[in-house]
Parts: C-alpha cells; sequence; structure tokens
C-alpha cells in the first residue's frame, strides 16, 4: 500500500475509511480515517519504523504519546493506525496566538521529555521533535506525534515543511539517527521557539532567548553545542519543574531552627505531562459518576482562612486550609470553602471554577489503581473519554484523568487521585473547562503538591 494509492473514501484493511489528509511531508501523509468497525475516528500513516519497533511502540501506552492501535504491514515500512486527538501543533499555537509564557512553555516541555524517555526505554526513536511534531490538545493534552519521518500539518507553508533542520542538534547530520543528548538540543530548539516565536540561529554560538524569563538557564543548557555539557534528563526535569511552580522566595522560608519534624507527613511529589500532567479525586463516587458540575459556591460565601504552621513556607498568593477531618492543604487566597453532606470539603475559585473536592472515603481499598478502574466503569458522565488512569510514584497512589461535557454543555476536565498514607484513604478531585487546563496547571501542581495529612488528627 503505496501513499500514491492512498485517496480519500478509500478502505484500508478492510475497516479504516480514508476521509482526509492530516498532514504531509516528503512522501508521507498521514489521514484521518473512520473505523467502520468500532465507529470511531483515527488517524493512518507510515511510521518509517520497522515491525518490531513498531510493535514497540504500540506496546508503551503512555498519555503523552499517540495510542497506537493497530499495525499494518506495508511494502518495505509498516502502517500504524492511531488514535485522533483534536489538535493543533505548537507550531500552529505560536504562528496563531503568540508565544507562550514561560511557566506554559515548561509544562509542554515536561511532557515531551516524558514522551521521549519512555520512547527511548522502549527502543524506539523520534526522528525530529520540533514544533511541528508537538500536538496541543483541544482538551488540554500535550502529545508528542510524528514517530519517524517528520510532518507536518501545513504542507502549504515552506517555513513548517522545512523547519526540521532548525531543530537538529548540530552534531547530528542529515540522516543520522538520533542520540539523547540530541533530543535534548531539539527538545530545547522547540522550547525556544515556543517563547520566542521562532527557532534559535544556528551557529557556533548560542542564540540567547529573550522572552524566556525563568526558562532562560534551561534552555541555555539544553542547547549548548558540546552534547557532553548538556543536562541529564533528570535534571532538565527537574528544572522544567521549578519552572512550572517555582519554590517561594528564600526569605519567605522560616529560618531551620523553627522546622520541626513531620510526623507521619506523605508528600506527594505531582507528575506534570503533560503531562504533565494535574490533580483529582472526587470526594464521593457520585461526584465522578452523575454528570452534574459541582461548582462549589459556599453559602454564605467565606474565605479559606487558615492557620499557618510554620514548617512549610508558601508561594506568594497561596493560604492554608487546615481541615477538620484530619488534612490540609494550600489554596490561592480568595478561594472560597463549603462542607457537603458525608463530610466533602468543596474549595472553589471566586468564579466558580476550577473546583477541589477532598474527601475520606470509607474504609481503606487493597488497591487504589483497581479502585479508580472500578470506578469508572460504574460512571455516567455526558461525552466521557479517559485520558489516563496509573499509579503515581510513592505508595498505594493512583490517578484518573478524564474529560467530560457538564450540564451547560462545557468540556471540562477532571482528574481524580486517590491515595492512602497514615492508614487513611484520601481522594482529591480537580474540575475545570478544558480550555482552561494548560493555564490551570501551575496552581494545580502547588494545590496536590501541598496536600497531607495533619498529625495527630
Amino acid at each position: 500500500m503505496a501513499d500514491a494509492e492512498m485517496a480519500p473514501d478509500q478502505v484500508v484493511a478492510g475497516r479504516y475509511r480514508l476521509l482526509r489528509p492530516l498532514a504531509t511531508g516528503g512522501t508521507s501523509q498521514v489521514w484521518l480515517a473512520a473505523d467502520e468497525v468500532l465507529h470511531r475516528r483515527v488517524a493512518v500513516r507510515r511510521c518509517g519504523l520497522t515491525m518490531p519497533q513498531a510493535r514497540a511502540l504500540a506496546r508503551i501506552g503512555d498519555p503523552h504519546l499517540l495510542g497506537v492501535l493497530d499495525v499494518l504491514p506495508g511494502d518495505g515500512e509498516p502502517w500504524i493506525v492511531m488514535e485522533y486527538v483534536p489538535a493543533r501543533s505548537l507550531w500552529q499555537v505560536v504562528r496563531e496566538t503568540g508565544p507562550l509564557e514561560p511557566a506554559r512553555a515548561a509544562t509542554v516541555g515536561v511532557a515531551v521529555l516524558h514522551a521521549l524517555t519512555v520512547m527511548g526505554s522502549a527502543g524506539v526513536p523520534h526522528v525530529d521533535v520540533e514544533p511541528a511534531t508537538v500536538l496541543i490538545g483541544d482538551a488540554g493534552r500535550i502529545v508528542l506525534s510524528d514517530v519517524g519521518p517528520p510532518l507536518t500539518g501545513d504542507s502549504a507553508d515552506a517555513d513548517a515543511v522545512r523547519g526540521s533542520a532548525r531543530y537538529r542538534a548540530p552534531e547530528r547530520a542529515p540522516g543520522d539517527g538520533s542520540t539523547p543528548p540530541a533530543d535534548l538540543w531539539s527538545l530545547g530548539a522547540t522550547l525556544f521557539h515556543a517563547v520566542e516565536g521562532r527557532p534559535p540561529i544556528a551557529g557556533e554560538t548560542p542564540d540567547p532567548p529573550r522572552r524566556a524569563g525563568r526558562l532562560t538557564a534551561v534552555l541555555e543548557g539544553l542547547l549548548r553545542p558540546d552534547p557532553s555539557e548538556r543536562p541529564s534528563p533528570s535534571e532538565v526535569e527537574d528544572a522544567l519543574r521549578r519552572v512550572v511552580a517555582p519554590p517561594p522566595p528564600a526569605e519567605e522560608h522560616p529560618p531551620a531552627e523553627a522546622v520541626p519534624p513531620a510526623s507521619g507527613r506523605y508528600r506527594w511529589a505531582v507528575l506534570a505531562a503533560v503531562t504533565v500532567i494535574a490533580a483529582a479525586a472526587a470526594g464521593a463516587a457520585a461526584a465522578a459518576t452523575t454528570g452534574d458540575d459541582h461548582r462549589a459556591v459556599p453559602r454564605p460565601p467565606a474565605p479559606a482562612t487558615p492557620s499557618v504552621r510554620p514548617h512549610q513556607a508558601l508561594p506568594r498568593g497561596y493560604a492554608w486550609w487546615n481541615d477538620p477531618a484530619g488534612f490540609r492543604v494550600a489554596v490561592p487566597r480568595g478561594w472560597r470553602h463549603r462542607h457537603d453532606p458525608g463530610g466533602v470539603l468543596a474549595l472553589t475559585a471566586p468564579a466558580g471554577l476550577p473546583t477541589l473536592r477532598i474527601s475520606r472515603p470509607a474504609g481503606r481499598p487493597p488497591d487504589v489503581l483497581t479502585a479508580l478502574t472500578t470506578e469508572e466503569s460504574r460512571g455516567r458522565l455526558t461525552a466521557y473519554r479517559r485520558v489516563r488512569i496509573e499509579a503515581l510514584p510513592g505508595p498505594s497512589a493512583a490517578v484518573w484523568e478524564f474529560t467530560f461535557q457538564n450540564s451547560a454543555g462545557v468540556v471540562m476536565r477532571g482528574q481524580r487521585r486517590l491515595l492512602i498514607t497514615d492508614g487513611h484513604a484520601y481522594a482529591l478531585e480537580w474540575r475545570a473547562p478544558a480550555a482552561a487546563w494548560p493555564a490551570n496547571l501551575p496552581t494545580v501542581t502547588v494545590v496536590l503538591d501541598s496536600f497531607e495529612p495533619v498529625a495527630g488528627a
């Protein structure tokens, strides 16, 4: 099955009816197709990989990579059938709306870095990382696409088609395979474009960024001409996460002698990717299964007025909420609270969204991942779609992320987290309009990373 043979309305492998081209580059194309067996839309393309590599890619199942649904043998190179994610490329986003703020660009960087890491572990190369191959989904999901020869969604724009060379590490010649340090350089060039609105200028002297703010040091490290001088992937991830959610200024930290031991304290490191990556878990199973949009507007309004414990400082603009149920969490100042029946704490922004709901479910599930999967199977959310269900680092913690449509017809995104610590189960759920999800990620990170049981409660 050659590209030249592909045409609208053609049926591939007896089930995938081609609808229209999604992207093109060189001699290859990606097509939007209708799966006539499962009645869903998919993307079909020649992947430029060997069959073993294509099978390895299909086994990855990472939220920052397009899911592989089928592999079709071809002449020399297999074809892959992938999930279809309505999205714009990072290149299109910058062209249409302007450069990204450093924190948002860093969120994109965490997601792409995660995708590159899992691909490397599976032995699958990504030939070119560039703004045209990073997708920003309509629901906020960040995906690294185009495994194999690079494509672009705008074939009429010559700069987009020829862009790959401008994001290729200086040590890589055309046609060379990639290496982890070369991928990091390409990531740096991609993030440079995200904040500057253009790729870095080629040359022996790195092109200094001008709009990168807190991201400047990360870009300078990634774009070092000598591969041996570039930071490691783990160092890059740590630095990007500090840009997404910077620590409080040094002067706001209490003196060392004022920091008591945190007995029984559970620190929950939040995965970003986007990623990156946000918070969840409803206070009651009904919150995730009825399809209602729970807007936590207090009656009467009451601001969160916590008492700050001295052993953890917060970024400016946040305050502690100490709950009688035996936990505390940092929330933006001005957020309101309400205790619903059943002991569910609802915290909400003044505008009504986003919302955070926290509860202590009855009992202690033996496996948090299974518990979330069971909740999903019982759900009745309108236009529900799973983004991911996966375990989180640390003992007994898992996340379920999803999109749905609320009663007003707004596409929402939620993230439900379930964790067990100090012998108690806790459920947290963050809900926000899907269109605002990327902008909410810095707040989500601060809030969820701050959650902890209160010793002795």
